[in-house]
């Protein structure tokens, strides 16, 4: 478990409070002020010694590293001035906090998905979770009101990565161009990537890449600054090559293309079918494959440079939309998750790999099959009962804990649903409510289907950075 980072020196960039004229955080600030019913409690300026210290004192004290995200916030809601300081300096108190001790189920704010066929904007679609429909209000919120751009821009746009408030698209293809995108919504920051040329025709088209978002955040030291990010590709240079390359925001450039091809040799149609990427502290990143989890370790100041290695499973696992990995909130432990339907009930179950310290090269599955946690969790009244196909794992939501699944019409219940990896409770994703699986049955009224979900081409869970997350409480 890495050391809890110490806040830095009220002097440095980022104690600079960043610019929200624009974004969604702009709509949440705008509607809690104009209606909004926020309780003060008394005492408005801060009570006791506290209240003779200036902000700037305040602020570091938050920032300090001894507070957790549970302190802080529980700061914001005591008083206005709290919520002042909190709310001005969320960047600077975000970059000082330990890592999360647990998991933060505020921070889901929702799904993106590619347009979706008959529907009137061309543009990518957002579907709130429970608690990015009460941050953002009832009003529908599209990803243009977010990043307030050129709508032609984001036409046909696809999602295809998010981590830490930041989400990657896949901008409409020009000739043989891959090009990309990487904004965030709740501010309203873009930048654009040059583009990938596609000059080489066994490259042509680009239509099958695995995609990795690593921020400031993930990396143990305090260089790369907050506001910087890097993203790694996965991808098939040839019909035999499989190679990586990585894109840094600090130099604007890509780096060199780096053959792993004897790591991991990957087919076409194992690309096409590559799974969403886990971000593990100390900036590695690692992809699920049939018999291994594939990890990259990128060095902090040389993009180009890359330690990968192949994490062995302590049995092939050949499905890969029954498949996700993820990394603990709390100890930082990668895992790998699975899901399966068996005699009509909807199980899943979660195992761990070990990992010395940094050294991914060390990293495997643990074979100690006491320590797999399993998640019975509803009958499912199968229309066809042994249509696997009618069961995707989509997403996995690092810092609040859930995992995002869609049933088909197989299933008899077809949606889009979320399951809490810290107790077996089931949540239809689209309406925001919770149940336990023991009282569960698909039948059930409560349970009504708003959405379809599973045959959306492009599923991306949205979750915002912690600095944003203070700042939308201190709105």
């Amino acid at each position: 478990m890495s050391p809890p980072r110490r806040g830095r020196a009220a002097h440095s960039a980022d104690a600079a409070p960043p610019c929200h004229h624009k974004g969604w955080l702009s709509v949440v600030s705008h509607s809690r002020r104009h209606g909004g019913t926020r309780k003060e409690r008394r005492g408005g300026g801060g009570e006791g010694t506290l209240s003779l210290l200036p902000d700037d004192v305040l602020g570091a004290i938050l920032a300090s590293g001894f507070l957790t995200a549970v302190d802080v916030v529980r700061c914001a809601a005591s008083c206005r001035r709290w919520r002042r300081v909190v709310g001005t300096r969320s960047a600077y108190i975000s970059r000082g906090l330990p890592p999360l001790g647990g998991y933060l189920s505020g921070l889901a704010v929702g799904i993106f998905t590619a347009p979706i066929a008959r529907a009137r904007r061309r543009t990518p679609q957002f579907v709130p979770t429970a608690a990015g429909a009460l941050l953002l209000g009832d009003r529908r919120i599209s990803l243009v009101d977010g990043i307030q751009v050129d709508g032609e821009l984001l036409e046909h746009a696809r999602p295809v990565a998010s981590r830490n408030g930041r989400l990657v698209l896949q901008l409409r293809p020009t000739g043989a161009d891959l090009a990309l995108c990487v904004c965030n919504p709740m501010t309203g920051e873009l930048t654009m990537l040059p583009p990938l040329s596609g000059d080489d025709k066994t490259r042509r088209g680009w239509f099958a890449y695995g995609c990795a978002l690593l921020t400031g955040d993930d990396f143990d030291t305090q260089w790369p600054p907050y506001a910087s990010f890097r993203l790694l590709l996965l991808y098939n240079h040839g019909a035999s090559t499989t190679v990586l390359r990585c894109y840094s925001s600090s130099s604007g450039r890509w780096g060199k293309e780096v053959d792993i091809t004897g790591v991991a040799s990957i087919s076409g149609e194992k690309m096409r079918q590559i799974g969403p990427a886990a971000v593990r502290r100390g900036g590695a990143a690692f992809w699920p494959l049939d018999d291994g989890a594939l990890g990259v370790r990128l060095d902090v100041e040389r993009p180009d440079a890359m330690d990968v290695h192949l994490l062995p499973y302590t049995s092939p696992h050949y499905w890969p939309e029954k498949r996700l990995l993820g990394v603990t909130a709390a100890d930082n432990r990668l895992f790998f998750v699975s899901f399966g339907i068996w005699e009509g009930c909807l199980s899943g179950a979660v195992s761990y790999f070990d990992i010395d310290g940094d050294d991914i090269g060390t990293g495997r599955e643990n074979s100690d099959r006491d320590g797999e946690v399993l998640y019975p969790m509803f009958d499912i009244k199968m229309r066809r009962r042994h249509d696997q196909s009618t069961l995707k794992l989509r997403w996995f939501c690092e810092k609040s804990g859930l995992v995002l699944f869609t049933l088909g019409e197989g299933s008899g219940y077809p949606g889009t649903f979320a399951l809490d990896v810290r107790s077996p409770a089931v949540e239809k994703a689209v309406n925001g409510y919770s149940v336990s699986w023991r009282d569960v049955h698909l039948e059930s009224p409560a349970m009504v289907k708003v959405a379809d979900g599973h045959s959306w081409s492009s599923f991306v869970g949205y979750e915002m950075d912690m600095a944003t997350y203070l700042a939308a409480l201190a709105a």
